[in-house]
């Protein structure tokens, strides 16, 4: 449905985004600091990854696709809401040798190729998967690497090597990605409709560029900071399984942009919202109880969408039965949608604020929304709160102990 956006609303009240944080935002913007923003706009390096996606699609059944964190998460909730994971792409995002075996051996090693994502190139997990794959799968294999456009030992070994490689832009960080050739090779080259997602994503950036405070990404940053500090967790809840690994991606986004110890003025804050992905309806019969009864220290945002299947009329073979009679003739997908909204208000009558996002479908095109609605939001409220949401410096402590446990020179 081209031109429409996804619908956000609130059952609490918040201020909206201050013009510090808009203004802060442009800033950065004209710095060049906010690439992933002018993603879906980088025409030439879009259709150059669709057109090689395609090309792989053609000679090959499988791209095993190596990558960590924001080289992985994007694409699965990519496949997951296309529907393509258990389709062409294998993604490993985890050095277990057994199970990377286990991978390959599922697949025809001679119809495979790999594809290696880390934009510095030298992310320990994401080369030692790479570096298994090609021992299983032979060193034969072609390799397509995506990484920094100039830097890193990875792209010196891509172009001696003649590897096909695309860039991760130098000013997008590895969350914020996944409309790059990060998420956007491996999905077109499974079958999803990347060009949807471009176009999703483009009306939100459109929105947000004219309508800065009361766009949807600004309306979604404003409700999201209102409650960031009064309640320390985030549950993201999606009513789509589909829709599971994009709650993942966003927890990483919103974990790793906003859990900081120092403000931009080198200030100790300390500050964070944990985020705590869901599945709805599963989860209402193991996290809603502590959500209803126990500490009021949490903010749910529901997800949900217009239900694809109605119901079919009954035989009424179970008319006799009270705990099965009112079912007939509903089809799951209904009774998903119904307890999105129950679950919502029972939520609200405990007092917790509760925000929802209404999906008119699950597809490419409102995932392309959701992810440039929610980079943005993320941005924005990292802004007002003056620190650095592009950041991320508390993970650098574990790489540098892993290189010294595992003897890297100079560690």
């Amino acid at each position: 449905m081209p031109g429409k956006l996804f619908e956000f609303n609130t059952g609490y009240s918040w201020n909206p985004i201050g013009d510090q944080a808009l203004d802060l935002f442009n800033e950065w913007r004209n710095k060049g600091l906010l690439g992933y923003l002018d993603l879906p706009c980088m025409t030439d390096m879009q259709n150059a990854t669709t057109a090689k996606a395609h090309l792989y699609s053609e000679s090959f059944d499988t791209m095993f696709v190596a990558g960590i964190g924001g080289s992985s998460l994007g694409l699965r909730a990519i496949l997951a809401a296309s529907g393509l994971t258990h389709g062409k792409v294998c993604l490993i995002d985890s050095p277990d040798s057994a199970e990377i075996r286990r991978r390959v051996e599922e697949r025809s090693r001679d119809r495979s190729a790999i594809c290696i994502i880390t934009k510095s190139g030298g992310t320990s997990e994401t080369l030692s998967i790479f570096m298994e794959l090609r021992r299983l799968l032979g060193s034969e294999v072609p390799v397509i690497a995506v990484t920094d456009p100039e830097k890193g030992e990875l792209r010196k070994l891509a172009e001696a090597k003649s590897w096909d490689t695309f860039p991760v832009p130098s000013n997008v960080g590895g969350r914020f990605s996944v409309l790059s050739p990060v998420g956007l090779l491996p999905a077109a080259f499974a079958g999803a409709d990347t060009k949807a997602i471009l176009e999703g994503a483009d009306l939100v950036r459109k929105d947000f560029l004219s309508g800065g405070a009361g766009s949807l990404s600004g309306r979604i940053a404003g409700a999201f900071l209102s409650r960031f500090n009064s309640h320390p967790v985030h549950v993201f809840m999606p009513y789509d399984d589909r829709l599971y690994q994009t709650s993942l991606w966003f927890a990483q986004l919103w974990a790793e942009s906003l859990g900081k110890a120092l403000n931009l003025k080198g200030e100790k804050v300390n500050t964070g919202q944990t985020p705590l992905p869901c599945r709805g309806p599963a989860d209402q019969h193991s996290l809603v109880q502590l959500f209803m009864e126990g500490p009021s220290d949490k903010t749910i945002t529901i997800i949900s969408n217009r239900y694809s299947e109605k119901g079919t009329p009954s035989e009424g073979e179970f008319s006799g039965v009270p705990t099965m009679a009112y079912l007939q003739g509903r089809s799951p997908d209904e009774l998903r949608a119904a307890e999105a909204s129950a679950t919502a208000e029972a939520l609200e009558e405990k007092g917790l604020p509760v925000s929802s996002i209404s999906l008119p479908e699950v597809s490419e095109y409102y995932l392309g929304q959701l992810f440039m609605a929610l980079e943005t939001a993320t941005v924005l409220c990292g802004l007002a709160m003056g620190i650095n949401p592009l950041d991320q410096p508390g993970v650098e402590r574990g790489k540098i102990l892993t290189y010294r446990a595992m003897g890297r020179e100079g560690y």
